[in-house]
């Protein structure tokens, strides 16, 4: 397939692992709010939720699920179990394929010493002029409130544009114990006058020794900072700190895809990626009680 920003790689490596699988990622918070949920399994995580009529149940990996594993609990209704293999398999006897040629890609790489060799050009060069003009002169990077970075995501650029789905996600992640433990909001504040331009969260998952970035914001008066290159740089630097080389970023845009991530994927291609593309996902109907 074309697609815009780099190479697919032919093979997966052997330490990634996606988000969802994570337990400190919190994949129960990401179905819609008007959802029920249910926490099947905690590592690798599996997932049910039901939006009545419909329930659903979620299965990460190359190896088949066993569907009736999990045959308890509130929401073990009728059915359809999603299971969403790594690489291309042969659907066996009794699943489906979808509709969707490709699932999603994400940005992964393993952070060894001076990462942003890997960076394009127009990245370091935005991340110099932030470290020099920027960097505790007149903003710093730190570690904020979840009520500061709400109210300053309100006001961002994203919330105008997009409305406020995302910021809800992120509050559903939190009340999710592990991935509160897990989950650091960094902001960038303006020295002067303490307010907060630019944010993120970044979910660290030492069970897999990866880290991914979530619901990031920026203000327009942020832009010429470089304030967002100064967030990934930050992300990058804690990751290695904190034992979690593995680096990954979700949702690269490619055709079929809203043309709205064509931006932000365009931005986020400059930190030196290798992609990993999800294939079609599989399904079966599983019966289950009727209540």
């Amino acid at each position: 397939m074309a697609f815009p920003y780099g190479t697919i790689l032919a093979v997966i490596p052997a330490d990634f692992t996606p988000p969802e699988i994570w337990p400190e990622y919190g994949h129960i918070a990401d179905p819609v709010s008007v959802c029920r949920r249910e926490l099947l399994q905690d590592n690798p995580v599996v997932i049910r939720w039901s939006l009545w009529p419909l329930t659903f149940e979620q299965y990460w990996g190359d190896v088949e699920p066993n569907v009736h594993t999990h045959s308890d609990g509130p929401l073990a209704l009728n059915r359809i179990v999603y299971w969403r293999p790594l690489r291309n398999l042969q659907a066996p006897s009794g699943w489906h394929t979808s509709m969707e040629k490709i699932f999603r890609i994400d940005g992964y790489q393993k952070l060894d010493g001076d990462f942003t060799k890997r960076w394009h050009k127009n990245a370091r060069r935005d991340l110099r002029i932030w470290q020099e003009n920027f960097l505790n002169t007149t903003h710093r990077v730190e570690i904020i409130s979840f009520e500061e970075y709400d109210d300053a995501y309100k006001k961002s650029l994203v919330a105008k544009r997009e409305g406020l789905d995302r910021l809800n996600f992120m509050k559903r992640k939190l009340m999710i114990p592990a991935a509160k433990e897990h989950t650091r909001i960094v902001g960038v504040r303006t020295i002067s006058t303490g307010k907060i331009v630019a944010g993120t969260g970044v979910v660290f998952s030492p069970t897999y020794k990866s880290s991914t970035h979530l619901v990031p914001f920026i203000h327009e008066e942020a832009r010429n900072l470089y304030a967002a290159t100064g967030l990934i740089h930050y992300w990058f630097e804690e990751s290695l700190k904190a034992g979690c080389p593995n680096v990954m970023t979700t949702n690269f845009w490619h055709k079929g895809k809203p043309k709205s991530w064509k931006g932000f994927s365009e931005f986020k291609s400059h930190f030196g990626w290798d992609y990993i593309c999800y294939p079609r996902a599989y399904w079966r109907f599983v019966r289950g009680k009727l209540w």
